[in-house]
């Protein structure tokens, strides 16, 4: 997942939504994840997915590959916490 600081986000605002729109973009500020910027369809995907019932072991491929990037962005903010 690329990321980018909150100054990258303003100064390069295009390159931002180019890559947002093909896959979430995290955004940091002081070296922390704080923002996750993704396609709107994408967001609406997501939402309804989670909505859906599933038993666990048959969680789609793409839900489980969010929540290890999520976990990761997490680890990551609380190694910077120590």
């Amino acid at each position: 997942m690329k990321s980018y600081t909150l100054s990258e986000l303003a100064r390069k605002i295009s390159a931002v939504r180019h890559d947002a729109a093909r896959a979430p973009v995290v955004i940091t500020e002081r070296n922390k994840s704080r923002f996750v910027l993704m396609a709107v369809e994408d967001f609406h995907d997501l939402v309804q997915r989670a909505e859906r019932p599933y038993r666990l072991k048959d969680r789609p491929e793409e839900y489980k590959l969010f929540v290890q990037a999520l976990d990761r962005a997490n680890a990551e903010d609380a190694d910077d916490q120590v």
